[in-house]
């Protein structure tokens, strides 16, 4: 298994896929939102839903290095290194080791040993981790949302960040005593993780979908350490009057999307879903940035922030009203 001190020194040059398979309501990506507020270093995470309902099968990706030139991607992750499932009846119905390089970690949430996860997977080459998340959840919470306990299966094997980062995370996301259970949750399931390490002794080869730095232009543009609006590379009007921030992508789509500030609980999913840094926030008083708008000239209106607010804060309006019949007689 891999030290504390290797992981430090292969994320200096990779970046470290993860990806979480859940049950709709079950926290996969509220986990994937963690492991990004609690790594110290450069990181994204996204989303994927298929049929948005309780109960369905989703998946979450998440980018973590301490290069910052390799995690300016939002595509999904097609090769992650640490693979967690929230719920075991997705083994058969969804490859969860799709694209796992060998010698990655798969962890799973379950009652089953290892050997008998082994034999569901095709990838025999992978080291394997379990925990029953659901027990802990269920009388340390006293609800079975497994997100928190998986992440303690996490730290175990990946140590891409601390309990105590974990744990300040969590603090900062939920309050009093649902941030204690949840701490509480995450310590106990990191004793619990039962390990088990592929006898093969296979070393993870993070050369494996890690992003060449700046392939598409040269590091000499102007901007290249900006994430700038409209998911861009250049953007120094002093330098070159050229670049995303002055196309117009707000022009393409056919709604106009309305923030409604009165519903918004400034939970940032909206923020880490956009493709286009369309979603303007502000550092407040309290040294926290704080939602406080969407950028029109650059908002494409892909509805993404749409699909994914949980209190409904922000709608859709169509840019073009509706078209008259005939002009009026005289």
């Amino acid at each position: 298994m891999l030290t504390e001190k290797q992981v430090k020194e292969i994320l200096k040059d990779h970046c470290l896929n993860l990806r979480f398979h859940a049950r709709g309501g079950q926290g996969g990506v509220t986990a994937s939102n963690l492991c990004v507020e609690s790594f110290d270093g450069y990181g994204v995470c996204q989303p994927k839903f298929g049929a948005e309902r309780m109960g369905s099968p989703t998946e979450s990706y998440v980018r973590l290095s301490a290069n910052y030139d390799l995690v300016r991607s939002n595509e999904q992750v097609y090769v992650p290194h640490f693979v967690s499932v929230l719920d075991d009846s997705l083994l058969s119905e969804v490859d969860v080791t799709a694209g796992m390089p060998d010698g990655g970690w798969l962890i799973v949430n379950t009652t089953m040993n290892q050997n008998e996860v082994g034999m569901t997977i095709a990838n025999k080459n992978l080291n394997i981790a379990t925990i029953d998340a659901t027990n802990i959840a269920m009388e340390v919470l006293g609800r079975n949302i497994t997100n928190t306990v998986i992440l303690g299966a996490l730290i175990r094997v990946s140590h891409l960040f601390t309990i105590d980062q974990l744990a300040d995370a969590i603090m900062t996301r939920f309050k009093g005593e649902i941030a204690g259970k949840n701490v509480k949750a995450i310590k106990r399931a990191f004793e619990e993780t039962c390990l088990y390490e592929n006898p093969g002794g296979v070393e993870i080869d993070f050369k494996t979908d890690t992003k060449v730095p700046w392939q598409q232009v040269s590091l000499s543009l102007p901007g290249y350490k900006e994430l700038d609006p409209a998911g861009v590379w250049y953007c120094d009007n002093k330098i070159m009057r050229v670049g995303s921030d002055q196309v117009n992508t707000g022009s393409w789509g056919e709604w106009n999307i309305v923030w409604d500030e009165e519903k918004c609980t400034d939970c940032a999913q909206c923020w880490f879903i956009c493709p286009d840094f369309a979603i303007i926030t502000e550092k407040g008083e309290d040294g926290k940035f704080h939602m406080k708008g969407i950028n029109t000239f650059f908002c494409k209106s892909c509805q993404n922030c749409i699909e994914i607010c949980p209190v409904n804060a922000i709608h859709k309006e169509p840019k073009q009203g509706p078209g008259s019949c005939a002009v009026p007689e005289a």
